[in-house]
């Protein structure tokens, strides 16, 4: 009696699934370095961190998300990945709105910019302003089409000049 084997290689259905996987995780783990990289860095308290914290819960519901970020119960000297990613969604949304003039220019902020607790509560107040401001929310709500660039216009041609036309132009210089 012989032992069939049978081929363990997966089908080719299942391959592309497995593909689609991996370079989904890779693009989330290079995504989650660049968060990492994006992270203020400092002495921070849990004080302020928290103060961050309910800023931020009060603006995620413009984002349609849950407000639930946790509060923090240690001082911090980096904020987490998915803190740095929720800042990030809002700084874009606020570079935004202030590049269409809906709201002020003093409402932008940086993150490298956050590099101690004053900073902390600037961005905190920043972001309690924003989750009351009416033009912010609308704007989030109805965002402006963004048109893609156009394309540089192209530089004419220069004529080429006919045969007759360059007969015409030398007879006329002698």
């Amino acid at each position: 009696m012989a032992m069939e084997y049978k081929n363990k290689m997966p089908n080719a259905e299942v391959q592309p699934a497995m593909d689609m996987e991996i370079e989904i995780s890779t693009a989330e783990q290079s995504e989650d370095e660049m968060f990492a990289q994006m992270a203020p860095t400092g002495d921070f308290s849990a004080n302020a961190m928290n103060r961050l914290v309910d800023a931020t819960n009060k603006l995620l519901p413009a984002f349609d998300q849950e407000p639930n970020y946790p509060k923090f119960s240690d001082k911090v000297n980096t904020f987490p990945g998915d803190f740095v990613r929720i800042l990030a969604m809002f700084q874009g949304a606020v570079n935004m709105a202030v590049d269409y003039d809906v709201i002020d220019e003093e409402m932008d902020f940086m993150m490298e910019d956050i590099n101690d607790d004053r900073a902390i509560m600037m961005l905190a107040g920043k972001l309690s302003k924003l989750a009351n401001d009416r033009n912010f929310k609308s704007f989030l709500q109805n965002p402006p089409d963004v048109e893609e660039e156009a394309p540089e216009p192209m530089e004419p041609e220069e004529e080429v000049m006919g045969d007759e036309e360059m007969d015409d132009l030398f007879a006329s210089r002698m």
